[in-house]
């Protein structure tokens, strides 16, 4: 008994020290986020591409979260460590190996995984495609492979060399051993060019590279062999030869707040698969994190960080080298678990009252912290906050930035209500404007407006719009209020010079036509005045005619018509030749009014194309516009080419600014008409070139095709001709900015694309695409 006793009091002082030591190991800090929140994402194609595909994604999270600012931080490989180390950054979208790593040596977690886009459908797994030319006889398996010039990626990629290297170890080949030369090209597509180019006998790359640089017309896949293609997954349409692994995860470091990993993930997973957002991300939204098993496996065979040093200790040979430990071990286990049970037997009920009691307590406290904290927040931030009745409209809280905003105390703001310091809005227009909030048809609204402060100035301001309903409160709104002065006076300011140097380009252009187009209206001129000298003639002759008529019907009403008078009647019809003149009269009519009908086109389409637009975007149809420029561009194509035009005869009204659109259409089609000109040489009366021009809807937008069978671009030129004073025509004959202000109108002014895939000798295809409805506002940020 009193062994069992004795024994009964250890476990109950080991419980206690277990437990008193578990209770303060935690660490006590706990990371709350600022203001700004860094996203770091990996740049495997570079940071410029990086920040364009991922810009977007950035702002809808901006919205998403108000009073948050997202930046993208866009790193390279060898950056990814640093930036966590010196925490740099709150989330990653990193390659499924570098999470890995993040999760092992950082505490990273996931909280989402990409969908990539497979043709209309997602998917949210990828691979690795090992393959050669297909004109290689003597390669047909991996184990040919061996004393090869082999290139890949990099070592840290994981689709790009990673899980090709596992592929291939699993077939007894070590790389660094087995292969002639092993080298990496850094970027997926000089891999595959490598290969093609005959510089290395194989390659790998993640999969689906293959086929986008396919449908860029970069390579022919009848060019490439795929070792040990994998086809028996027929939802995974993409050549390949390893497993399939889970794609490009979202995680949190360690050091950001789960409340603020829980909105993050809430707003990336109710992404629309079909956004502009993903659009530019080419992916399909995300998805629920899904399980990264088989990375780290793949990791582990490889023994490659975080498992470098992974298996180098057995089990066996651990359990022999601690077995004493592991022994005493499991006895205080059993021990602990014996008298936890025994506890909670014992004190079950008390235990529960203690714990929810306690629970209630830190709850409380936690909310009283958080509320503090949360109003210290908002009165450090520089926009102004303000919460208002949805029934009454009053003001019940302001931050000190609405205080230093708007210049009345708090108190006087709250007796006020936001019809106070709107003088343009009555209360009607107001819960109008503020209906689908309560209805519930809108989550949130973002508008422009007008704040008037105390001493009656006006503000230009930005207001973010919610309704809330705390739990057993009255529902509310909640506006956050930004000052956009400064930014309305750089816009404007960036705006007036975009303009001008748009219609200075236009007027040049303009200038470039007029000696085309006076030659377009000379023509008709011509003939119009040829036919008028011929009618007034054959009015001479028949009015003549007609006096004669006369002479001889007076005669005849007075009995007397001579013989002489019926010759002189004869003669005078045979000289007026009235057949002929019957005959060619009407004709020459008709060809004066076709005339008059040509010049007047060509004037109409010149006075539409030279008008200074406005800043406003308006539906506008493309087709009509399309036309216009090519009327107007007329003498510059019209011995060269033949336009043909497959337009959409319903495509809808496009929102765009018409003369700058008109701007991009113009420089495409003079560009097209040099190219087949200098194609054709000197022999104009040779067959003509073709300029197809083709109009249709896709989803969310329209799509203009303008495709030409002039001479093409040099390869190396093609990654340039949107730089600024970039031009291959001789000096003075182009000054290399008509292309760069195209680029401009339609990415930066519409947020469309603007694409060009060319053959040398074959021809030139432009691709516009143009959003049919608004595209979110860019975010400005550094790199």
């Amino acid at each position: 008994m009193t062994h069992m006793t004795t024994t009964l009091k250890i476990c109950l002082l080991i419980i206690l020290y277990t437990i008193g030591g578990a209770s303060a190991s935690p660490a006590q800090a706990s990371s709350s986020h600022n203001k700004t929140i860094y996203i770091g994402v990996l740049a495997n194609s570079g940071k410029q591409k990086c920040f364009q595909m991922w810009r977007p994604t950035a702002q809808y999270l901006q919205n998403k979260l108000p009073g948050e600012h997202v930046q993208i931080v866009c790193l390279d490989f060898d950056e990814v460590d640093k930036a966590v180390e010196e925490k740099r950054v709150d989330f990653s979208i990193t390659n499924p190996s570098m999470y890995v790593n993040l999760e092992y040596n950082y505490g990273f977690s996931r909280i989402s995984t990409l969908k990539s886009k497979i043709a209309d459908k997602s998917n949210s797994q990828f691979g690795g495609v090992i393959f050669h030319r297909s004109d290689r006889a003597d390669i047909k398996k991996a184990e040919d492979l061996k004393d090869k010039r082999f290139m890949a990626v990099a070592e840290s990629s994981f689709g790009g060399w990673q899980v090709s290297w596992r592929y291939l170890k699993e077939r007894g080949i070590d790389p660094y051993r087995d292969f002639k030369e092993l080298l990496f090209g850094g970027r997926q597509e000089s891999v595959v060019m490598a290969v093609i180019n005959g510089d290395v006998d194989a390659g790998c790359v993640r999969t689906d590279i293959l086929e986008q640089m396919a449908n860029a017309n970069t390579i022919n896949l009848h060019d490439i062999a795929v070792i040990d293609p994998q086809i028996q997954n027929s939802q995974f349409p993409y050549r390949r030869t390893t497993r399939l692994y889970p794609e490009w995860p979202l995680a949190k470091a360690q050091h950001t707040s789960p409340e603020l990993a829980k909105k993050v993930a809430l707003a990336m997973m109710q992404l629309p698969d079909n956004s502009i957002e993903a659009f530019y991300s080419q992916s399909r939204g995300w998805t629920i994190p899904l399980d990264y098993h088989e990375v780290h496996e793949c990791l582990r065979l490889l023994q490659i960080a975080p498992y470098v040093d992974y298996g180098k200790i057995t089990l066996h040979q651990l359990y022999q080298q601690y077995k004493v430990w592991i022994f005493m071990g499991a006895t205080i286990l059993a021990c602990i678990l014996s008298g936890i049970a025994l506890v909670l037997k014992l004190n079950t009920k008390l235990k529960t009252a203690l714990i929810n009691l306690d629970l209630e307590h830190q709850q409380r406290a936690q909310v009283i912290a958080d509320l503090d904290e949360f109003k210290l927040t908002l009165d450090q931030t520089l926009d102004c906050v303000f919460m208002f009745s949805a029934d009454t409209l009053r003001y019940i809280y302001v931050n000190q930035g609405a205080v230093h905003h708007i210049g009345y105390s708090r108190e006087e703001l709250l007796s006020m209500t936001p019809l106070d310091i709107k003088p343009d809005t009555t209360e009607t227009e107001f819960r109008a404007l503020i209906a689908p909030l309560i209805e519930k048809t809108s989550s949130s609204l973002t508008y422009p407006g007008t704040h008037q402060r105390k001493d009656g100035t006006l503000v230009p301001v930005e207001v973010f719009i919610q309704h809330i309903t705390p739990p057993h409160e009255k529902s509310r709104f909640v506006a956050i209020v930004r000052d956009i002065t400064i930014r309305l006076e750089k816009e404007k300011e960036r705006e007036v010079l975009r303009t001008r140097l748009h219609q200075e380009q236009k007027l040049a252009s303009v200038g470039q036509l007029a000696a085309g187009i006076a030659h377009e209206i000379n023509t008709p001129a011509q003939y119009l005045g040829s036919n008028i000298d011929f009618l007034q003639e054959g009015f001479h002759d028949i009015s003549k005619l007609v006096d004669q008529f006369h002479l001889l019907l007076d005669a005849a009403k007075k009995q007397q018509i001579s013989p002489e008078l019926i010759a002189d009647t004869e003669k005078r019809l045979e000289d007026t030749d009235w057949s002929y003149l019957k005959e060619e009269i009407p004709q020459a009519i008709k060809q004066s009014t076709d005339g008059v009908n040509q010049v007047s086109s060509i004037v109409l389409a010149m006075k539409k194309f030279s008008h200074p637009g406005g800043t406003e975007k308006e539906p506008t149809d493309l087709n009509e516009l399309l036309n216009t420029t090519l009327t107007v561009s007329r003498n510059e194509w019209k011995y060269w080419l033949e336009p043909v035009l497959q337009l959409d005869p319903i495509l809808p009204q496009v929102p765009c600014m018409r003369n700058e659109i008109g701007q991009v259409f113009l420089n495409i089609f003079v560009n097209a008409a040099h190219s087949i000109a200098e194609k054709q040489g000197t022999n104009p009366e040779g067959k003509k070139g073709q300029l197809i021009i083709s109009s249709q809807q896709k989803d969310n937008f329209a799509i203009i095709t303008v495709a030409d069978s002039g001479n093409g671009i040099k390869k190396e030129n093609l990654a340039k001709i949107f730089d600024p004073f970039f031009t291959t025509k001789e000096v003075g004959k182009g000054t290399g900015q008509g292309l760069t202000i195209a680029y401009d109108i339609v990415t930066n002014k519409h947020g469309g694309n603007l694409e060009v895939t060319s053959e040398e000798g074959i021809g030139t295809t432009f691709t516009i695409t143009l959003p049919l409805s608004p595209v979110p506002q860019k975010i400005e940020e550094d790199l």
